[in-house]
């Protein structure tokens, strides 16, 4: 296999990433994020993943929109994977939470990026008039000594393959850059989360404590409630006893009338006995006459008071049976 050997120059080892000011983020208005959400859903095809394809392609959209000295490559990506994970966080919140999408006025936007109805929303842009580097230098550069002179290195080439033979300082740059990127928003979401949690259980535990004051207040009524209903039941139990001492009390005296009848009905029968008597019993003479006289005056006179406690029984039954 025949190998053809190259002398190159290496790009210059301050990217426009390194030479961004330290305290300088550019902060996109509300439309050119929408023209920034736009072009990078229509100019998709460019982010095909390959080493420095992703660099290339934002800068075709950060100079499309003309802020290529203002925001960097590295600022513009990290711009769209914020967008990405708050999108799919409101797409799909954790279990247990719940989230209103609408309630972030970017979501409408990014669910038409993400489901490929912004692919014809802008113009396809092209790599191959995006400029050097001088394009792309911020207008604040952070102070840095450099060396004049660019390393050399080897190049192999096979066919239209190329490999670099060592990893450049750019290429440590890059990626210690994009570490740090990613750690700092892993910590940020995760902050982020956590907040979210926190609200979470905030909001349930005073539904809790509502609920709870809600079931304190039923069981203080149920109380009451209760308390009432055994203060009525022994004003019952009280009459109760109260009515059956009454009917002891007429049963003993209903008891006491049949007695008194039962008297009055063995006096009345031997009144008749008396009165059928022979009337010679009557007659007779001498003391016998007169003992028979007072004898039949005591006979005459007993009816009468018999009448008499007949009428008085008979009434103080009906008093018994009306009361």
């Amino acid at each position: 296999m025949d190998h053809a050997l190259y002398v190159v120059q290496t790009p210059h080892e301050d990217n426009e990433d390194t030479l961004i000011h330290p305290d300088f983020t550019y902060k996109l208005s509300e439309a050119e994020l929408v023209k920034f959400v736009r072009l990078r859903a229509a100019n998709d095809a460019l982010f095909t993943g390959k080493r420095n394809t992703s660099v290339i392609a934002w800068r075709a959209i950060l100079k499309e929109m003309g802020i290529q000295r203002r925001m960097s490559t590295s600022q513009a990506r990290k711009k769209w994977e914020n967008l990405k994970k708050k999108y799919k966080e409101m797409k799909n919140p954790p279990p247990g939470v719940s989230i209103n999408p609408t309630n972030w006025q970017w979501f409408s936007l990014m669910e038409d990026a993400m489901e490929g109805r912004l692919n014809d929303s802008e113009v396809l842009l092209s790599t191959s008039s995006i400029g050097d580097d001088g394009d792309y230098r911020p207008d604040k550069p952070r102070k840095r000594t450099r060396d004049p002179y660019h390393s050399e290195m080897e190049l192999l080439v096979d066919g239209d393959d190329t490999a670099l033979s060592g990893e450049t300082a750019q290429d440590r740059a890059d990626t210690s850059s994009e570490r740090d990127d990613a750690e700092q928003e892993r910590s940020l979401l995760d902050r982020a989360a956590l907040e979210t949690e926190r609200l979470v259980m905030e909001r349930e535990r005073m539904v809790m404590d509502r609920e709870r004051a809600g079931l304190e207040r039923e069981l203080a009524s149920l109380d009451r409630e209760r308390a009432s209903l055994e203060r009525e039941k022994a004003a019952v139990e009280r009459d109760r006893a109260s009515v059956e001492h009454e009917r002891a009390q007429l049963e003993k005296e209903r008891a006491q009338m049949d007695w008194d009848r039962a008297r009055l009905e063995r006096d009345r029968a031997a009144l008749e006995r008396d009165r059928a008597a022979p009337e010679t019993r009557r007659r007779g003479s001498g003391n016998d006459g007169s003992r028979g006289t007072e004898h039949l005056a005591d006979v005459d006179m007993e009816p009468a008071s018999i009448e008499r406690r007949q009428k008085f029984l008979d009434l103080f039954e009906k008093l018994i049976e009306n009361f």
